[in-house]
């Protein structure tokens, strides 16, 4: 028979993101609906508290082996909350007849066995004191609690052997406020190192989204006592602690096989390297999860059937804390950091853009920058070079000038001396001419 393999299948864990991000908020909307159904419709409380941290009292009611049939052990539960919350309908067996009201029952359970088989009652008084319920402890005093157990007595057991009735343990106000702010203060505490681990080994991301997860682990099973009207006692913050240990152990395992995997591949994907991690470690996921649920539901069903109710309280918890924390270490937690990372990939991407392009800018700028300036010293060099051309324009001119005025006087010299010999052959000729004509005055003569 061929046995089913992990390893070769193809998960596709944070391409499914939005169904895994779906489901918490589906269980809040019938969250929701039933605190709808408790408080407004049934007129009750939202979360079954218990009086560990409410505050409250118990009773002791001894019956014996009656308590084995369920048809006797119902009337006598019904009669005991009558008493309890009715007292003004059996103040006839009483001692003193007190103006009693206001008294709530929050949970009658059975313990012992055989002949030692009781039912412990536990009850509310918002509307008394401390001291009006349990008396001084003088011997005239007699408490609210005192008068209970007489009316019960007399109303359950005919005979005085037949049954007891004894007033059991107490909380006060006082310490179920120091009990909640201890459960707070210790589930807060957890968080914080477990945050401060996951960052230390692995990176501040991975701590960030673990711790997201085991947030989510709190809520979902707080919303399950909601849901299914458990009541929430001391032994819920112990499943709660409980709870953030393991998913904090899948959550590791699986970052673990991730940093792995990227140091084999460091240029993976996380979404490829997210998907193969899962899928590596799924079936150390599973066995560790189903043995340990296992292990708790057959404690929760041991417990339901032999009455243990603190027991019951815890295991039933603890049971939709294993869920929900392997739902979270396995599908939530990767696919969130995945998601997460892949977001920082793009924006660091984005940023290394926007980064050269503000450098080639720059560049350009200087360049631009440049060229401006080396224009300019053109323009410069081409106003000194025209300015010398113009200069010597001007000096080749003045020398033009100067050398024309030379050429003129020059000529002006020249013509000079020419027309004093002209004058000079004007003269010479005009005595050659008075000699030609003394000498034709003579050949007259």
């Amino acid at each position: 028979m061929k046995t089913f393999d992990f390893h070769s299948v193809d998960m596709r864990i944070v391409e499914n993101k939005k169904k895994w991000f779906t489901i918490p908020f589906i269980v809040l909307l019938i969250a929701i609906i039933a605190g709808i159904v408790y408080g407004i419709v049934l007129k009750g409380e939202v979360f079954n508290v218990g009086m560990d941290f409410t505050g409250g009292y118990a009773l002791t009611v001894e019956i014996g082996t009656d308590l084995d049939d369920a048809q006797k052990r119902t009337e006598y539960e019904m009669k005991i909350t009558d008493v309890i919350e009715h007292p003004e309908n059996y103040t006839e067996y009483m001692s003193e007849k007190r103006d009693i009201s206001g008294l709530t029952v929050k949970d009658i359970s059975a313990q012992g066995e055989g002949a030692n088989k009781s039912l412990r009652v536990q009850f509310v008084a918002p509307d008394y004191t401390d001291t009006e319920m349990v008396g001084t402890g003088d011997d005239d005093s007699i408490g609210i609690i005192d008068l209970l157990c007489e009316a019960i007595q007399q109303t359950l057991f005919d005979e005085p052997y037949a049954g007891s009735v004894t007033a059991g343990d107490r909380t006060t106000a006082t310490v179920s406020t120091d009990l909640i702010v201890t459960a707070i203060c210790g589930i807060v505490m957890s968080l914080a190192l477990m945050l401060i681990y996951i960052a230390v080994r692995f990176e501040l991301l991975s701590g960030v989204v673990a711790l997201i997860c085991l947030v989510h682990d709190v809520i979902i099973m707080t919303l399950f006592m909601c849901i299914f009207h458990i009541e929430i006692a001391s032994t819920f913050v112990a499943a709660l602690i409980t709870i953030l240990g393991y998913s904090i152990n899948n959550t590791i395992i699986i970052f673990d096989k991730i940093r792995d995997n990227i140091k084999v591949q460091p240029d993976i994907s996380p979404i490829t390297v997210v998907n193969a991690s899962v899928r590596d470690t799924m079936v150390r996921s599973i066995n560790t999860t189903l043995t340990t649920f296992i292990t708790v539901a057959m404690i929760a069903v041991m417990s339901a059937i032999f009455g243990v109710s603190d027991l019951l309280t815890f295991c039933l918890p603890l049971i939709a804390g294993l869920i929900a924390g392997m739902f979270s270490s396995v599908l939530i937690a990767p696919s969130l950091w995945a998601t997460w990372k892949e977001h920082l990939s793009k924006k660091s991407a984005a940023k290394a853009t926007v980064s050269e392009n503000d450098v080639s800018v720059a560049e350009h700028r200087d360049e631009t920058l440049e060229n401006f300036f080396a224009d300019k010293t053109n323009d410069a060099s081409v106003s000194d070079n025209v300015a010398e051309a113009q200069d010597n324009a001007d000096v080749n001119t003045e020398s033009e000038s100067v050398n024309k005025e030379s050429s003129e006087t020059e000529v002006t010299a020249e013509e000079t001396p020419s027309d004093n010999d002209s004058s000079d052959s004007d003269n010479v000729n005009n005595v050659a001419d008075g000699d030609s004509g003394d000498k034709d005055s003579g050949n007259n003569a």
